[in-house]
């Protein structure tokens, strides 16, 4: 019988805390670029100007996820980009449950970016909170799930989306600790395959 995961934000913490600040990163980048096909759906929608700035800030961090020289700098692009998160004020369409998927992959690309600050652990476990937290709203939200009543939240928690996000956080946490002395090729392929799986993250393409 197949043990049901669940999201446990103290052992995530102190499992990314034996991590060197790079691999941290590394995989806050993982779970942002899970969901960013969300928000690529969507940044157009609000007429911005540089509607492509957040995903172009996410391939640099795994360009160079180590960890920021400049922190001035990063804190100020964070700040700029905070402004192209989709929010519901002044948000310029109606707002369905994609734009609040986009709205979920900015703020867990913005925690990668925070997390390259200063290799901060809690910065990387937020950015795979707001990702499992992102399959919790879309489930309860597309089959219609009443969470007040009895069992209804673990139905949520045992739905094979939820379960799946769960299941490539361990993964990956499981393979940047065995593949510590060999950062780059792990990191590599980490992206590549983080890449790869965002295109069934919500579940599988239409």
């Amino acid at each position: 019988m197949t043990t049901m995961r669940t999201f446990d934000e103290s052992m995530l913490i102190a499992d990314l805390e034996r991590l060197p600040g790079q691999l941290r990163v590394a995989f806050a980048a993982a779970c942002a670029e899970r969901q960013m096909p969300a928000y690529r759906r969507v940044e157009a929608m609000d007429g911005r100007e540089v509607p492509d700035a957040l995903e172009r800030a996410l391939e640099e961090v795994w360009s160079d996820p180590g960890l920021a020289q400049d922190r001035g700098a990063l804190e100020q692009r964070i700040e700029e980009l905070m402004a192209l998160i989709p929010q519901e004020e002044g948000f310029q369409q109606s707002w369905t449950q994609e734009v609040t998927n986009a709205q979920n992959a900015g703020m867990s690309a913005v925690y990668a970016l925070r997390a390259k600050l200063a290799g901060e652990a809690q910065e990387a476990v937020w950015a795979a909170r707001v990702a499992y937290e992102a399959l919790d709203n879309f489930v309860i939200n597309s089959e219609n799930i009443d969470t007040n009543k009895p069992g209804e939240e673990r139905r949520v928690l045992a739905h094979p989306l939820v379960q799946a996000e769960l299941a490539r956080q361990h993964r990956d946490l499981d393979e940047l600790d065995a593949g510590k002395q060999d950062p780059a090729a792990l990191i590599a392929r980490l992206r590549d395959r983080a890449r790869a799986e965002a295109a069934s993250f919500f579940g599988p393409p239409p």
